[in-house]
């Protein structure tokens, strides 16, 4: 049971807190406001700069933020109770007022209220005028009196004291107190002059009096000041009882008249999702936008993004939560804009008249009169406005009201950039906590975490595809979230199981598709023979074999419908991605085109990202030293593309390792092994270990099977390499030598050379220099006779550091000298520096600190101008080393080590 709260908190009057019943003194003026701000809001958390600017407006004094504390320290001393209660909380920063609705006159009041209109529905008058008197003894005077508060708050109250007073006379209309009646319904009318109801229900209780030429005499003079001093005319609601009285005015007989209705309130939103999940700082940013009063125009929510992404869902959540804040009607469209007939703005606004009242026939045929009469109809009023799947920004125009107390929220897959008024919300798939914790609530179940990853991973964070899973699950017995996991692992199947009754992906993807002009719809379904992951537009063209230009134009045009969305991209090149179950449909629409067709589509592409990593790397200092071109077919393409290497490769990451994994998969082995060796001249000089061993491991399968022996051999040594710096030496062993024998089995000199200086490298780390010295010195008389430059400076450094290691520092410095010619005749800066690095190296073994720290500097000068951090923090570490142990101090605010 829950506990009865004993404090009672008032709005109506002077702002008041009592406990027991006795009042609770507030403190001064300013504490009385701040109370009365936390009260507007009770239940709900409000931050201190809005208390600031309620307070002192956009002059806030410089200890604004401590005044507010000892206001809200004051108003708890003041509200605690007897046994220690303390209804303000603090949330973060913002205070919270801890009141229940019934706790507060305003939530009674509206229980009351509602309770009451249930009943007069009923026609249960006597109950309900109860209901109603009690609501009103809640008044115990103006709204927030004393306070300078916000008008819309009082406002509002104001409007629900009123409508609540109009309820009361018609529920003891019906109990016959006609008579007693007229002298109220005048004084109400003189107070508030307009209200059509009054004077509605003033007429009625006339009329049922007898009194017909009154009521008549009261209907001429509301109208004329209408018309005098507001320049419109009554509703039809009225001018009908005025004519019902005026054809029985003659005879001045007394009859039941009807008591006057008010134009309806319509109430169209569909019912809201009990298991809604997620989005709640969106949701509360929204909210607070709807909320906002006090401006000329409405506020306008545009939800835009991809089918069964969730905006509608979204929309009527929203629309629940703030519909009592629109009492005057909460109207709903279905505005059918991803069907090929649209709803036409006339047809939606003659929905909308009729749903206020107006009769068919009362309704404009023209769209532009339409939608000024009903402009006028919600002019003053406070109605929302929710138009679900919107066509575009002329469906829209003549729908939206134009005075501030309205509110839209709309809906739509297109992004609605040419709309005058609006703010446009993408709408993006659920978070990852977010769509783990839908999961969970749609199929009750957590019991196995690895299956529930993997329909995350599949369903790619989309609601609706959730919501199947959901479904499913509950429809077959037995079903667990593992046999969803394997039904889903099939790409060419997905569609087939997100599937139940009339919820299915396929068929809300396919109303976008089927949308596009046959041009979009070929680029859209050949964007499923990308690479699984983000795209350039350069790619996209390729696979649509189409003008670069034209195919950016019409890629902006697939992002305006939400068929694509932008991707954060380093360099200027505008970059795009496709959801999985948007790609998992291309790849389903392009399975009908010719098979060579795709196959010829899927090796431009392939062949473009070869060419242009080839370009990028040919950039990048060359720490690996990389095969000979192979067979694969390159695209040319803009090498301006590539004007910044590092940057173009750290966007293209994610597609590269893509497109290795979709040469494996398309059986092109060569383009696999090619495109993954020239990577690992990024992935070395990065550090990016985990990427370099996916790619080549992917890779090598695929040459495997495809029977590259060259490539097999190639990518052999890039994992020796890898294992080499993790210092797995065995493994690293095992991958150099195979690559040394395949080298040899197919006569390919220059690949057992650089296998031989992996393997240089590998006997040095595993503390075996004399067999690291005979291997450099192989290696080297092979790289002489291919006449391989870059390679006969690496064997002559790895030569170095071994002869140094052995003591023979005189060979040493002659191996280095003659490095040092090659890597000048190569203008090579990046071995040039590894060079002057184990000059100071061998300096430091002669004891020579001042030539080996000028070694080393000049090193760490050529690393840091090649953005090579990687190699720089090797300089750098050996640098602090000799300092420490000199016991030199670096020079001040120079950081030797980087983390």
């Amino acid at each position: 049971m829950k506990e009865k709260n004993l404090y009672f908190y008032r709005l109506f009057g002077e702002p008041a807190a009592e406990w027991q019943g006795t009042d609770l003194p507030l403190g001064p003026p300013q504490a009385r406001r701040v109370f009365a701000l936390l009260l507007i809001e009770a239940g709900r958390p409000v931050p201190s700069g809005r208390i600031i600017d309620e307070l002192w407006g956009e002059t806030p004094p410089a200890s604004a933020k401590v005044q507010i504390q000892g206001l809200i320290s004051g108003l708890r001393r003041a509200l605690r109770s007897p046994r220690g209660d303390q209804p303000i909380l603090t949330r973060g920063a913002a205070y919270q007022l801890d009141a229940r609705p019934e706790d507060t006159d305003t939530g009674r009041f509206t229980c009351l209220a509602a309770r009451g209109r249930e009943l007069l529905a009923r026609d249960c008058h006597r109950e309900a005028a109860q209901y109603f008197r009690d609501a009103l003894e809640l008044w115990r005077g103006p709204v927030l009196a004393g306070i300078p508060a916000a008008a819309e708050v009082v406002a509002r109250w104001e409007e629900e004291r009123l409508s609540l007073l109009e309820d009361k006379v018609e529920a003891e209309l019906g109990l016959g107190e006609h008579d007693r009646l007229v002298p109220e319904l005048r004084d109400l009318l003189t107070a508030a002059p307009f209200r059509e109801r009054v004077c509605g229900l003033l007429m009625t209780a006339l009329a049922r009096a007898g009194r017909v030429a009154e009521a008549l005499d009261v209907y001429a003079g509301w109208r004329r000041r209408l018309v005098d001093e507001l320049g419109v005319e009554p509703s039809p609601s009225i001018r009908s009882l005025h004519c019902e009285i005026l054809r029985d005015g003659q005879g001045m007989t007394t009859r039941e008249y009807p008591a006057y209705q008010e134009p309806a309130v319509p109430s169209q939103l569909p019912p809201g999702i009990p298991d809604f999940v997620g989005r709640d700082a969106l949701i509360a940013d929204l909210l607070a936008e709807l909320r906002r009063d006090g401006r000329d125009t409405p506020p306008v929510v545009l939800l835009t993004g991809a089918g069964g992404i969730g905006k509608s869902s979204l929309a009527i959540r929203l629309a629940h939560q703030v519909a009592d804040d629109y009492p005057d009607g909460r109207l709903f469209a279905a505005l059918r804009g991803t069907t090929n007939e649209p709803r036409s703005p006339e047809a939606v606004l003659a929905g909308f008249l009729r749903a206020f009242g107006v009769p068919t026939d009362g309704i404009p045929a023209d769209v532009d009169d339409c939608a000024c009469l009903f402009r006028s109809l919600v002019h003053g009023r406070r109605v929302l406005l929710v138009l679900d799947d919107a066509a575009g920004e002329a469906q829209l125009r003549p729908l939206l009201p134009a005075g501030g107390g309205c509110a839209v929220i709309v809906t739509s897959r297109f992004v609605l950039a040419g709309l005058e008024l609006g703010r446009q919300v993408p709408v993006d798939v659920l978070p990852l906590a977010d769509a783990e914790a839908l999961l969970a609530k749609l199929t009750e179940t957590d019991e196995d975490p690895v299956a529930a990853q993997q329909v995350l991973e599949h369903c790619g964070g989309l609601p609706l595809a959730l919501r199947i899973v959901g479904s499913r699950i509950g429809d077959r017995t037995g079903w667990r979230l593992a046999d969803v996991a394997d039904e889903l692992s099939v790409e060419r199947r997905r569609l087939d199981w997100l599937c139940a009754g009339d919820l299915a992906v396929r068929g809300s993807l396919s109303l976008g598709y089927r949308q596009l002009a046959p041009d979009r719809q070929r680029l859209f379904r050949r964007l499923g023979l990308l690479p699984p992951a983000d795209f350039p537009a350069w790619a996209a063209a390729l696979a649509d074999d189409g003008e670069p230009g034209a195919t950016s134009r019409a890629l902006e045009d697939l992002r305006h419908r939400n068929m694509v969305q932008p991707a954060p991209r380093a360099t200027g090149a505008p970059r795009y991605r496709v959801h999985d179950l948007l790609r998992a449909f291309a790849v389903e629409e392009v399975a009908v085109e010719p098979e060579q067709d795709r196959a010829d589509a899927t090796e431009r592409v392939l062949g473009g990202w070869l060419w242009l990593a080839e370009k990028a790397a040919d950039r990048l200092s060359r720490s690996v030293l990389r095969p000979e071109p192979g067979t694969a077919a390159r695209t040319s393409l803009d090498e301006g593309l590539v004007a910044e290497p590092l940057s173009w490769f750290r966007d293209e990451v994610p597609a590269l390792e893509a497109a290795v994994s979709h040469a494996a998969g398309a059986g092109l082995g060569e383009l696999a092994w090619e495109l993954a060796v020239v990577a690992a001249s990024y992935f070395d000089h990065s550090g990016l270990y985990a990427e370099w061993s996916r790619c080549h491991r992917c890779a090598l399968a695929a040459a495997r099977e495809s029977g590259c022996a060259r490539g097999e051999a190639a990518l052999l040594r890039g994992i020796g390499q890898i294992h080499l710096y993790r210092d797995d030496f065995r493994t690293a062993c095992e991958a150099l030598t195979e690559s040394c024998r395949i080298s040899d089995r197919i006569g390919d000199r220059a690949g057992r050379a650089r296998a031989l200086t992996g393997l240089c490298v590998l006997a040095r780390a595993a503390g075996r220099p004399e067999t690291s010295r005979a291997t450099a010195s192989r290696a080297l008389a092979i790289f002489r006779e291919i006449g391989d430059v870059l390679g006969m400076a690496h064997a002559h450094i790895s030569s170095a550091v071994a002869s140094t290691e052995l003591g023979l520092l005189d060979e040493a410095e002659a191996e280095l000298d003659e490095a040092g010619r090659l890597c000048a005749e190569l203008n090579d800066p990046h071995r040039t520096a590894l060079v002057l690095r184990r000059r100071g190296q061998l300096h430091l073994r002669r004891e020579d600190r001042r030539s080996a720290m000028s070694c080393l500097r000049r090193a760490l000068e050529l690393l840091d101008s090649l953005s090579d951090e990687i190699c720089a923090s090797r300089v750098r570490l050996e640098l602090a080393r000799i300092r420490a142990s000199s016991g030199d101090r670096p020079p001040s605010g120079k950081v030797l080590i980087r983390t």
